[in-house]
């Protein structure tokens, strides 16, 4: 969402005679004034020659007649550099990237994008073949309906959706999407097995916001597995051991209102059930199950195994 600020303030900018103040450029993107000067000052460390002046007709414009590479692409071309190489890949835009970025390396005297690549996937994971994203896709630009079929815990159901956007995460996409009458929801796109577009015109629900929508998701969905409260002992010195083996802003919270002394912490953080609990648990040297009673003896169990076998 930065990345796509600063492009929109780049375009703004060059588009006008006239500086625009602060103020009315906060105003049209959304977002706070102190916000804007943060992204004018990156925006200058970029090579963006931005200028801003005070007083009676002063406010924020591009020094010159500094022509923004923005300018010349197209909107596919703009919008792969705004989504990034790993989402492009899926959705079929390699090609306008490849071209997207050319044009804006011909524009610039920096190299240094050439020496980054960014590898979305997690490590070893199988590839999803989300079949249905083209559909998605068409159905997001020209705000049509679908009507799926989709694999949940009740085996293949018929669904009808309004797609409100689409997330991908460590290679994976999900569909944000809301049933007719309902509320929002989540929908793992590789487990969408036929998709078709629907209605010729639907209108997402102005107070959508995807950004926040799925942090809530994320966190509602954490906080739905994790409903077994553990107190556990741990070294300081293995935080981020801890932190490794449970990922997640409850872990976060847990360890930011936990309670020092000396060289130890003591917290209370919910958890898995049991079975996954010791596989994470195991992975943390020095940790020690306060309770529950059960976890705790699951945990002496599974490592005594271990011990016993490689001894």
């Amino acid at each position: 969402m930065k990345a796509a600020r600063l492009v929109s303030e780049i375009v703004i900018l060059g588009a006008r005679s006239r500086p625009i103040t602060a103020s009315d450029l906060a105003g049209r993107l959304e977002v706070t004034e102190r916000t804007i000067y943060r992204d004018l000052g990156e925006l200058s460390r970029m090579g963006v020659p931005v200028i801003t002046e005070a007083g009676p007709g002063g406010g924020i414009s591009l020094l010159g007649e500094w022509v923004s590479p923005v300018a010349g692409l197209t909107r596919d071309e703009l919008d792969s550099l705004l989504i990034g190489s790993p989402a492009a890949a899926d959705l079929g835009f390699s090609s306008t990237l490849a071209t997207a970025r050319a044009k804006v390396l011909t524009e610039s005297s920096s190299a240094f994008s050439q020496l980054i690549l960014v590898d979305g996937p997690d490590w070893f994971m199988a590839e999803e073949n989300p079949e249905q994203l083209d559909t998605i896709v068409t159905a997001l630009r020209t705000q049509r309906g679908l009507q799926v079929t989709y694999r949940g815990r009740n085996g293949l159901r018929s669904r009808a959706l309004l797609p409100l956007g689409l997330v991908v995460k460590a290679g994976r996409w999900y569909l944000a999407a809301q049933p007719p009458g309902g509320s929002p929801r989540t929908y793992r796109v590789s487990r969408i097995g036929s998709a078709e577009l629907r209605f010729l015109h639907c209108t997402p629900p102005s107070s959508f916001d995807l950004a926040g929508y799925w942090t809530r998701a994320l966190a509602e969905f954490d906080a739905s597995i994790r409903r077994t409260l553990v107190r556990l002992r741990l070294p300081v010195a293995q935080i981020d051991d801890l932190l490794r083996a449970i990922p997640g802003r409850l872990t976060e919270d847990a360890v930011n209102t936990g309670r020092t002394d000396r060289d130890t912490l003591e917290i209370d953080i919910p958890m898995e059930p049991d079975e996954v609990a010791v596989s994470q648990l195991v992975t943390v040297p020095g940790v020690e199950v306060l309770s529950p009673k059960q976890l705790r003896r699951d945990l002496h169990d599974h490592a005594r195994a271990a011990a016993e076998l490689n001894e």
